[in-house]
Order: structure tokens, then C-alpha cells, then sequence
């Protein structure tokens, strides 16, 4: 544990901070201010705006934001005086060029979730009914022995628990939550938010570049250098908000930038906009199929980066209704080099299976492979066109006036919007977290992929620009296959037929698609793996259904949450065996509200749930034991890579105050307490280190000494230490010293700089250009070709081998209709065809019937930040109210349905008949044939106490309630946007009955009237 003196050697005063930052802030502040016409001198004197208290003492200390997955640099400004002390303020970090010293409004109120009197306070153990709030308080000792006993009186296996955890721990512990499920034996993580894993809706645009966390911390959208700035989406993120890229998109604007939004309401996102498109659900990957055709038709596209940098030479030939690769094999059948045709020498010939480049063939000349043949065969007599030819064809219908008529907007906007990127430079395209929510999601964002491709926008100033970590691993991973090839411990070959190469890499330093193609092909989906050989629970489901003759349920995903309630339904099988679910453990994440609610309310009444959590969501109401976390400026924790910034580096989360409440536990600690108590602790520290590459004995043994004080603490005290946290301790003991070795510096000059200055920048995006560095221009992609892949070989090889051929998973390109009400959308792995009008792409409901769409609100982040009392009352102040509380529909169908400002109103699924209810907001901006609804309201806890204030104007169901019960067949995401909706007026009975608050049993546990007060001293 931390001695006092430590404690406050991190602190910098506000003044030294200042002093630190300012000839950056200085120039930044000078540059802002002649932009504004302000007068701005540096000598001046100072002026102090704020009122700070008498004899106290200020300070910053440097933190990392804990709220979304932007996780932004900030600063924690702690008041002290004596043995009091608190954090009274966040701000950005001004050093960081990852949020350049800007933060939201859910940013800034990180303290009202600290000092938030709803926190869960104590260990609570289930009293009465599921459903309801009945909770004791108990010690640790008691709630975990409650829990070891619950799992030996179930026999609990490992495969029978399912880890749920949200964005919060996947965006800042990956590299301990992976781990933990690897060193346990469960193999079933359920992720969210918003969605079961947001990665899943990524998938498209993650194939073609080779990330996996675009929206967190592999890609950085460059606005402020982007001529054009496209948004597409239902409120994209950069004004949905995730400040990395809503600070980019304000300089963006500042510096001229064109801003097209492509979004069926005018969400903030279109009031930037210098043309909003406001294009009807279900049409977007018409619209981006259309584009490329544009491109291509025109010769808008890029031909140097296409035909050098992406696989669209490659020739293909079609077999069984897709294209395959021409390849020339080894003995096994896996790839030793792709075929192209070189128009220099006019031949066919052959190019290495993994490289950044197709300027060379296998033997070393200089080649300009062809984009387009013709008469070209294989041996055997197949025709031979490149996968440019096959994309071609892919979008040869989608005309302008086809687009138009799909979309519902007039020509001239669909012109331009073509015009303008097939004209300017550079681009940006900048997708939502939210909208487009079908089985078309894949096939779009593929295409959004595909277009940054042919205009070549790819790591380039202005474009997307790989995060410095994505491509400090992207490098180390072509050094590691090039070491490997020469020393003939591999044949040359395609990633991810060549494991050996891919396993000689930690696997959470793996780029992107890599990462994700091992964790799920080589691990979560690989029965051998386990040493219980059993796969997680979406895995054997896949399984289940395709033994019926049916498609999978989640064919290429991480951490979704297909089969669970199946499997609890005694649906989904494993060696002729029953799978069955006994255990939901939860960390900061709400399945209740962020996932399918009737299903998830379902499963979470008939399992023994553990939840870990800061509030008591709705997850709450249905959990058996309950365990208190600490808030993120609580918390001391690893050092960690800069996140979504050009930049490589280092930060780390500092702990500014002593923990309010004595009982809370920071997870990462939890997590690792938890491997004692069940005996697999070397067992996950070994992981944990292998998986980033640390030396296992070393972290084992810095873990070992960091731990034991703490254990003896909680064992004697029964609570646990207020200042520190062993594992981040451990983590950064080891890591300072491997960081100081590479920096050639001290691990204490490391720390020194992280506590005062609170980043390290290690290289820049310049630094990258000038030792050719940039992917694919000089190193290979994390793809298993290293080109970008307008054609993925991760469909082609992985998912269609296994799986046959669906045009959801095309690996070029195809067309997915809408589907309105049938699909993929209604029983998981079977294709119900869409009756008329459904089944045409130019369908447009007549009010009653909508369509329905869900948007991101900028003061919420995920549902948890529905109960801090300013974001709450910034959503439900004044005109704010309709805005961000309301369902939104057009005044002339609001007139059409006798509907007016305010009224409750029911909106009703023609799928399967579920429903919401909420008021009605009536506006001009958004289509009339659209009802668009704010997602993250809908808590019924009544332990809430701001969250549920919502109750006023928005039901008790999540929007999740309304959600198909089927999935994705190859992502597992539900398909929120694939059917249509009745709405009308509310009638009495429904407004009282989703407006009701769950029953309360035990008040005196509800923690705003829990008799245990926090402590602001040291």
C-alpha cells in the first residue's frame, strides 16, 4: 500500500501544471484567440476568475476519463486543506492530442458520479424476490463466501458462467478482462453497450482496414485536415459525442472542412452540416453501393492506392455463386501466392501472400498488376476477372436515379453528395455507434471501407489515420512474420493460415483484425482451447443451428450474446449434451436495459447473477449479490497506450482522492481477489502478462508483494484501503522498468513525467511518414494479406469454409435489402423471405406505420450516466426535455395521427408485437415517415434516483425492449432497424402501467438511505 508521502508525491500543483503546458497552451490559446478577434497577451497579469477557498490547497492530478470508451485525457483539480479533501473539478488535459485539452459535459461531471449518494456503498446479498429491491448489507468476507458457496451448491463448470462487461472494461481493461476468462476456463463473454458488442456493427469497415476498435483506440478520424467530412449515421460520433473526435470535427470546421450528414433526423450532427441528406432507413448501403459505382464509373478513385495497396488486382473466378481466389498452393492448400495480371510483361504471375504492396512479384521484379482483364482462364478453363471487375459488378444497378428513388430524396442531393467525394481531398468518413442496424450492417460499413479505400484516404493527413498503438503492433507484427520466414521456421503464407506466426505475437498486441480472428478462431470458438473442451455458449449455438440445416447466430464476432438465452431455454447443444447457463456475472454494465430486455430479464430471473457495478441499474433488480466498485479518479491503475491518437505513448490512470467509501473494491482488484479466492491467480497474472508481453515472473512476483497488505487490511478491518490499488501498482512496477529501458531513461523519470505531465508521447504521426511507417504504404495491414482488402479473406477462408456461402458475408460486395419485418430478423438461423410491400427496396410506409430509428444523445454516454444529477438535468431542462427525453415525430404526421406536443404515445413492433412508451416531440426535422426514439432512458429501479425522474416522459422499457429476439447471423447484433412500427396514442392503462417503479422490500438498503456516510479526509 501506498505510504502518505507517496500518496501526495503525484500531486502537481496547479501552478507547476500550468507551467508544465505552457508554451503549448500558450501558442494554442494565441492561435484561438486571433481567430476570435480577441486581444491576447501573455505578459499580462494574471486574473484568478476563481473563487477558491481560504487556506486551501490545489492541485491536478492527471486521470483518464472513465465514462466512455473515448476515455480522454483529463485532469482531476483536488482542493485540500488539513486531512480534508475532494475533487471539485475535472478538465481536459491541454498536453493530450487525443482530446486536446477539450471535454464533454459527461466529462466534466465525473465528480457527481463520485459523490453521487446513489452508489453502491456496501456488499449486498438478495433477500426477496427477483424483480424487486430486497438486499442485505454484508461484509466481503460474507458476500464472497455466499458466492463460493452458491457455485458449489450448483456445481458450477466454467463454461456454464457468462462474463458480461460493457464498454468501460473492454475500452480500459482488455488486457485484464481477456485474460481473466482465459485463466478461469470461461469461455463466454456477453459484451454491450447499445448493442451485444458495438464490434460487431463494425465488422465491415474492421475486414476492410484491419481494426477492431475503431470508434476507440485504433482509429483516428483526422477531421482537421479533411477537406470533406462525411457523417453518416444516427447522430454520429463525432457529435454523439466522443470528444477524441468531436474536438477533431470542431477544428475540422475552424479550417473550412465540408460537412455532408447522411441521417434520417437532423441530429446535431446535421446542424454542423453544409448539406444534410435526410435519407430514409434501410437505404444506406444502396446509397454507398451507388458511390462506388460513381467512383469507379467517373475514375474518381485513387488508381495508385488501389491497384498497389489493396487486393483488387487479385484475380478471381467464380465457384458455387462466390468468388474465390486464384491461388497457387503448397501440399497442405494454404496460400503460398496470389495471382494477378502484370501488364508490363502481359502475363499472369504471382504475388506474395503477405505484404503492404503488389508493386513486386514473388521473384522480386517490378510489376503494374492489371485492375481489369479480359479473356483471361484458369487451367481448367474458368473465367479469370480481378476482384476490381467483381466489385464492378456488384454495384452495376445502383444508378443515380435508383439510389434516389431507394432513398427518398431528390437526385440533386445524391449528385452532390457524389460530386464532392468523388472531387475533393482528403476525406473522411465518420459512421455512428448508432443506426443501420440490420443485416445489411456488415455489406455498408464494408462499403464505407471500401470507398476511403479507392479514394485512397487511408492513413493519410485528413483521411483515417492509425492510432500510434495500432501501428507500433502492426509493425511488430510484420517483424515477427518477416523474422520467422527468413529464419524457416514458416513458409510465406496468408495470417491466418500460418497461427505460428500469429501466436508468436501477444494476443492483445495483435492489430486489430488479427486480434480478433485469434480470440475468436484460434480460442473463444476452439473447443481444444478449453480444457474442458467446450466453446463459449454462441460458439456451440452455431454450432446447434447448423447441424439443423439452419445459419449460425453469430458466425465472426467477440463477446456477443447469442445462445445464452437459448441455451437457458435447454435450445443449444455441445457433444450431444445439453449447454447449459447457471452464472451471470456482470462488470459496469446493465443487461436489463443495454441488451434485448425480455430476453435478458428472463435470463438474469433464472440464473445466480453477480454484479459489479458503481449504481444500481436495473441489472440490480434481478442480481443475488451485489459488489461496490470504485469510480475511475478513485482508482490507481497500469500504464496504458494513448488511445485513438496518430501518437504512440504512454498515460496512466493516477488516483486523486482517497476512496469516499470504505467498502467499494476497484475492479481490477476485485478481479484478481477473486482469482485467489478460487485458486487460479498465477494462473491469470501469467495471462494477463502474456497477453501484452510483460515477464510473467516478474508481474507474478510484484503482484504477490503488492497484494498481501491489501488482503491482510480487508481480512482484519473488513474494509478495504482508501489509497491505492495492487494491481496497478504491480503493472506499473514492471512496466515503468521495460518502459525506461526503451525511452533510455529511468522508470522513475517515467513516472515523474506521467504524474506532472500525464501523457508521454513517444513518436507522432510525422515521426511515422519519415520512417515509412505508414500502413499499407510501408508496412502491411492487420489483415491476413497485409493489403486492404476490398475482398476479405477472412470471409472467404474462415467464415464461408465453415459456413458456406450467404450474401451477408459476401467477401467483395453484395446487395442487402432492407428486409422489412422478415429476414434474418425474426428466428435466429433461418431466412424468412419478406412478404409485399416488404420486400421492396422503394418501400414507404403510410403513417400509422413508421419506420423506427434510435439516436445517441450527446449528454448521455451509456445508461449509468442517466443518474448524475447534471446530466439529467441538462436532458430533462426546459425545451432540452422534448429534445432529448421524446420520441420524435414529424408535425404533419403527428397532425395526420391526432397527436400533439407531449402526448404519451405507443409505438408498437409489426414484428413481434413488443411496444414503448413515451411522449411525443414534434418537430420538422426528421422524415415524415420516421419515429425516431432516444435511447438510453427507460430505468425502473427506484434505487435510482435521478435516472428514473425520466419516468415523467419515457417509459419503463429500454428501447431494447422493441428489439427483434433473433440475430445477425454473422455478427449476433440484433437488428433494431429491420422492422416497422404502429404508433398511436397511449391509452390510460399503458401510461400507468410504464410508469410504474419496481416494488421496494427492503428500503433501509437503497444506497441514498444507506447509514453509510462517506469520508473526504485522508
Amino acid at each position: 500500500m501506498e505510504s502518505e508521502k507517496t500518496k501526495h508525491e503525484l500531486r502537481i500543483s496547479r501552478r507547476d501544471f500550468l507551467k508544465v503546458s505552457a508554451i503549448t497552451a500558450a501558442a494554442a490559446a494565441a492561435g484561438y484567440a486571433a481567430s476570435k478577434n480577441f486581444v491576447f497577451d501573455i505578459f499580462s497579469p494574471p486574473v484568478n476568475d476563481e473563487q477558491l477557498q481560504p487556506g486551501c490547497t490545489y492541485s491536478y492530478v492527471p486521470n483518464m476519463c472513465g465514462i466512455c470508451s473515448s476515455v480522454c485525457d483529463i485532469l482531476v483539480n483536488v482542493e485540500q486543506k488539513g486531512n480534508y479533501i475532494r475533487a471539485i473539478e475535472i478538465d481536459g488535459n491541454p498536453l493530450s492530442t487525443l482530446n486536446y485539452g477539450k471535454l464533454c459535459a459527461r466529462g466534466r461531471s465525473g465528480t457527481l458520479i463520485t459523490y453521487n449518494k446513489d452508489r453502491l456503498k456496501k456488499p449486498l446479498i438478495r433477500t426477496g424476490p427477483k424483480g424487486t429491491w430486497a438486499f442485505k448489507e454484508a461484509e466481503w468476507d460474507e458476500a464472497i463466501q455466499y458466492i463460493l458457496q452458491k457455485f458449489k451448491e450448483l456445481n458450477v463448470q466454467p463454461w456454464e458462467i457468462v462474463l458480461s462487461g460493457g464498454a468501460i472494461p473492454c475500452a480500459n481493461y482488455r488486457p485484464e478482462f481477456i485474460p481473466f476468462t482465459f485463466a478461469s476456463q470461461i469461455p463466454t463473454i456477453a459484451g454491450s453497450p447499445m448493442q451485444p458488442c458495438l464490434f460487431g456493427e463494425h465488422l465491415g469497415m474492421n475486414l476492410t482496414i484491419g481494426t477492431f476498435d475503431i470508434h476507440g483506440d485504433e482509429l483516428a478520424d483526422d477531421f482537421h485536415h479533411s477537406s470533406l467530412i462525411v457523417i453518416w449515421g444516427n447522430n454520429g460520433n463525432p457529435a454523439g459525442i466522443f470528444v477524441n473526435k468531436g474536438s477533431r470535427l470542431g477544428k475540422g470546421l475552424a479550417n473550412g472542412a465540408f460537412v455532408i450528414v447522411l441521417d434520417p433526423r437532423q441530429s446535431e450532427a446535421a446542424s454542423k452540416a453544409d448539406l444534410w441528406i435526410p435519407v430514409k432507413p434501410g437505404s444506406d448501403l444502396a446509397i454507398a453501393m451507388g458511390l462506388i459505382k460513381y467512383l469507379i464509373d467517373n475514375n474518381y478513385y485513387d488508381d495508385y492506392f488501389t491497384r498497389y495497396h489493396t487486393n483488387a488486382p487479385f484475380l478471381v473466378y467464380q465457384e458455387n455463386g462466390v468468388y474465390v481466389p486464384y491461388t497457387a498452393n503448397y501440399e497442405d492448400g494454404t496460400v503460398q501466392a496470389f495471382y494477378v495480371y502484370d501488364e508490363i510483361s502481359q502475363s499472369i504471375v504471382q504475388v506474395p501472400p503477405y505484404t503492404n504492396t503488389n508493386m513486386y512479384s514473388v521473384n522480386g521484379q517490378t510489376i503494374r498488376p492489371a485492375l481489369r482483364v479480359q479473356n483471361l482462364t484458369t487451367p481448367d478453363g474458368k473465367q479469370l476477372i480481378t476482384v476490381f471487375q467483381a466489385l464492378e459488378q456488384a454495384v452495376s444497378q445502383f444508378t443515380i436515379d435508383y439510389v434516389a428513388q431507394i432513398a427518398d430524396v431528390d437526385k440533386s442531393l445524391i449528385e452532390e453528395f457524389y460530386f464532392r467525394v468523388g472531387t475533393m481531398r482528403p476525406i473522411d468518413f465518420a459512421t455512428g455507434q448508432k443506426g443501420q442496424e440490420g443485416s445489411y450492417t456488415t455489406m455498408w460499413r464494408k462499403a464505407i471501407g471500401i470507398i476511403m479505400a479507392l479514394t485512397g484516404n487511408i492513413d493519410v493527413r485528413g483521411g483515417w489515420v492509425y492510432s500510434g498503438d495500432h501501428r507500433e503492433n502492426a509493425i511488430q507484427l510484420f517483424q515477427t512474420y518477416t523474422s520467422m520466414v527468413n529464419s524457416g521456421q514458416v513458409k510465406p503464407g496468408i495470417l491466418i493460415q500460418r497461427p505460428q506466426v500469429l501466436m508468436s505475437v501477444p494476443v492483445l498486441n495483435l492489430p486489430g483484425q488479427m486480434m480478433q480472428y485469434v480470440a475468436t478462431a484460434l480460442a473463444f470458438c476452439n473447443p481444444s482451447f478449453w480444457q474442458h473442451g467446450h466453446p463459449g455458449v454462441w460458439c456451440a449455438y452455431n454450432s446447434t443451428l447448423t447441424s439443423q440445416g439452419l445459419k449460425p447466430a453469430a458466425a465472426f464476432a467477440l463477446f456477443p450474446d447469442a445462445g445464452i438465452y437459448e441455451a437457458m431455454q435447454g435450445q443449444v447443444q455441445w457433444n450431444g449434451q445439453p449447454y447449459n447457463i447457471k452464472v451471470i456475472m456482470t462488470c459496469c454494465v446493465n443487461p436489463a436495459k443495454n441488451m434485448q430486455e425480455s430476453n435478458w430479464k428472463q435470463i438474469l430471473q433464472n440464473a445466480f447473477v453477480v454484479m459489479i457495478d458503481i449504481f444500481p441499474m436495473d441489472t440490480a433488480l434481478y442480481a443475488d449479490v451485489i459488489l461496490p466498485d470504485a469510480t475511475y479518479i478513485e482508482r490507481e491503475e497500469p500504464i496504458t497506450a494513448r488511445g485513438a491518437t496518430t501518437d504512440s505513448g504512454y498515460r496512466r490512470r493516477w488516483q486523486a482522492i482517497p476512496r469516499v467509501y470504505p467498502y467499494t473494491i476497484p475492479e481490477l482488484d476485485l478481479f484478481v481477489l477473486l482469482s485467489y479466492k478460487l485458486g487460479f491467480f498465477e494462473q491469470y497474472v501469467t495471462w494477463m502478462a502474456n497477453s501484452i508481453g510483460l515477464p510473467a515472473d516478474q508481474l507474478i512476483q510484484a503482484m504477490q508483494n503488492e497484494m498481501m497488505p491489501f488482503i491482510q487490511y480487508l481480512e482484519k478491518y473488513g474494509t478495504y484501503p482508501r489509497w491505492g490499488e495492487f494491481v496497478g501498482k504491480a503493472f506499473t512496477d514492471v512496466q515503468s522498468q521495460i518502459i525506461a529501458q526503451k525511452l533510455n531513461t529511468t522508470p522513475e523519470d517515467v513516472l515523474n513525467r506521467l504524474k506532472t505531465e500525464g501523457v508521454i508521447t513517444v513518436k507522432t504521426f510525422e515521426d511515422y511518414v519519415q520512417n515509412n511507417e505508414r500502413i499499407p504504404w510501408n508496412i502491411p495491414a492487420g489483415l491476413p494479406t497485409g493489403r486492404i482488402e476490398i475482398y476479405s479473406t477472412i470471409l472467404y477462408y474462415y467464415v464461408i469454409q465453415n459456413f458456406g456461402y450467404d450474401p451477408t458475408w459476401d467477401p467483395i460486395l453484395a446487395y442487402i435489402p432492407p428486409n422489412w419485418n422478415a429476414g434474418y430478423a425474426v428466428t435466429p438461423g433461418q431466412f424468412v423471405q419478406p412478404q409485399p410491400p416488404y420486400n421492396d427496396p422503394t418501400f414507404k410506409p403510410t403513417p400509422p406505420e413508421m419506420f423506427y430509428i434510435e439516436f445517441k444523445i450527446p449528454p448521455i454516454a451509456y445508461i449509468f450516466t442517466t443518474n448524475v444529477p447534471i446530466l439529467e438535468a441538462i436532458t430533462s431542462n426546459s425545451y432540452h426535455t422534448n429534445i432529448y427525453q421524446f420520441a420524435w415525430i414529424n408535425k404533419e404526421t403527428a397532425q395526420m395521427l391526432g397527436i400533439n406536443e407531449g402526448d404519451w404515445i405507443a409505438i408498437i413492433s409489426k414484428l413481434n408485437g413488443a411496444k414503448l412508451i413515451m411522449r411525443a416531440h414534434l418537430t420538422e426535422w426528421i422524415r415524415p415517415d420516421t419515429i425516431g426514439v432516444p435511447e438510453p432512458w427507460g430505468q425502473n429501479n427506484p434505487a435510482l434516483t435521478y435516472s428514473t425522474r425520466s419516468l415523467k416522459n419515457f417509459g419503463n422499457k429500454g428501447v431494447t425492449y422493441i428489439w427483434p429476439q433473433s440475430y445477425d447471423p454473422l455478427t449476433g447484433h440484433r437488428m433494431a432497424q429491420q422492422f416497422t412500427v404502429l404508433v398511436r396514442k397511449a391509452t390510460p392503462d399503458e401510461i400507468s402501467e410504464y410508469t410504474q417503479l419496481a416494488q421496494v422490500q427492503t428500503q433501509d438498503t437503497i444506497p441514498s438511505q444507506e447509514n453509510i456516510p462517506g469520508n473526504y479526509s485522508t
